[in-house]
């Protein structure tokens, strides 16, 4: 029981640890491109999710959220500014978290096949992360009009433009990740 918890404690520390690095470190969870960046942060919630259940995803959601609004702060760039509201920034990142449990559970009660539950469930939980997060700028649809314009042609543009490059990222990064420390059978907490 002891060694499960420290074995608990010491993988979720070291997702938090990479999600902490791709935060910080420029182009690296954060790829610039004009004023919106493509988000490659949500690939180690997602693994740590299937790893370790919801509670991980809770967890590292919110870590994820947490770090989004500290390098708002740190390097705005010009799409930054919105999300240095946690409403923004924090709030989506948790309800995807704990979404990626339920899309990545029920793909594996539809499917039999793992490796294609895996693949499916990069893509549906990083298009999950985009409308949820895309979603939360409706409430702030007034301030956010006055930096991009008409809101729902930028949430169409980023949709557009950096969607399918961050699904395809997810699924042809996480999913070979995944497939490897499932094989080595010490890989699931759930």
């Amino acid at each position: 029981m002891r060694n499960e918890k420290t074995l608990e404690m010491t993988m979720m520390a070291m997702f938090i640890a990479i999600i902490v690095a791709m935060s910080m470190i420029p182009f690296l969870g954060y790829i610039q491109v004009g004023p919106v960046a493509i988000v490659t942060i949500h690939i180690p919630v997602i693994i740590g999710t299937i790893y370790g259940g919801r509670k991980y995803g809770l967890v590292l959601g919110l870590a994820f959220g947490v770090f989004s609004l500290i390098v708002a702060y740190i390097r705005p760039g010009v799409a930054d500014v919105v999300f240095q509201n946690p409403f923004i920034s924090i709030l989506p990142r948790v309800i995807f978290g704990v979404l990626t449990w339920y899309i990545y559970k029920g793909l594996r009660k539809l499917i039999p096949n793992e490796p294609v539950v895996i693949g499916l469930t990069f893509g549906l939980a990083t298009l999950t992360h985009t409308v949820v997060t895309l979603s939360s700028l409706i409430l702030f649809q007034d301030s956010i009009e006055e930096f991009f314009g008409p809101l729902f042609s930028f949430i169409a543009a980023v949709m557009a433009l950096n969607g399918p490059i961050e699904i395809i990222l997810a699924i042809m990064i996480g999913t070979p990740i995944v497939r490897r420390l499932k094989a080595s059978n010490q890989f699931s907490l759930k």
